[in-house]
């Protein structure tokens, strides 16, 4: 099986998934730990936090460790933001930020620290504002942006210690840029089906 042929599979899977389960809540558990399904039940998020985490792991822990803080900040002001449901669409950002860092991981593990802030900044702060629960109300969605908050500082530090420890030898530091590679290669086919799966304005042409 082809290297497009997985991309396009996994992208659909993808795309299916996304729109599948964004945002649904599981009321067999309590708000809390929705919260913190929450990252992992919408595929952008995770392959986000993935690409993120892979890229930063790259850098080492002394070069990463701002810039962690920058992205814990830039969330948490995103979750803030999130509480009024401000309504606007982030899938494209978190799409576009995901292949962005996946080819900075292809292409040169050792990443400027200017590229590295922002795509870690804008990573945080989209995906606080896309955890928006727009059906919860009081200490429901408090405890419910409370458990995203958690699952997601902490899941980026898994694919940023793998990548650190994938450091030593070289055919491992391969193996990273080669999943950088594949994150690039699905997060813009999934990018371009979302894309082109918008409703498009009709428009009315009237008789002469």
């Amino acid at each position: 099986m082809s290297f497009k042929r997985n991309a396009s599979i996994l992208g659909l899977a993808l795309l299916v998934s996304d729109h599948a389960l964004a945002h649904i809540q599981n009321e067999n558990i309590d708000s809390f730990y929705n919260g913190l399904l929450h990252p992992v039940l919408v595929p952008a998020h995770l392959l986000l936090l993935i690409a993120v985490g892979l890229l930063l792991g790259q850098q080492g822990k002394k070069n990463a460790e701002i810039i962690v803080s920058i992205f814990v900040i830039a969330t948490m002001v995103g979750l803030a933001m999130s509480w009024f449901s401000i309504g606007l669409e982030f899938e494209v950002l978190i799409l576009s930020l995901s292949a962005a860092a996946g080819l900075l991981i292809a292409i040169n593990p050792k990443t400027k620290s200017l590229w590295c802030t922002t795509i870690a900044a804008l990573a945080g702060f989209s995906l606080g504002v896309d955890s928006a629960q727009e059906t919860l109300f009081g200490m429901e969605k408090f405890l419910t942006l409370l458990g995203s908050a958690i699952a997601i500082c902490f899941l980026l530090l898994y694919p940023m210690a793998l990548a650190d420890y994938f450091n030593q030898k070289t055919w491992q530091r391969v193996a990273v840029r080669v999943a950088g590679s594949w994150v690039t290669a699905i997060s813009v086919l999934v990018l371009a089906l979302a894309v082109s799966d918008k409703p498009r304005l009709a428009v009315d042409v009237l008789p002469q």
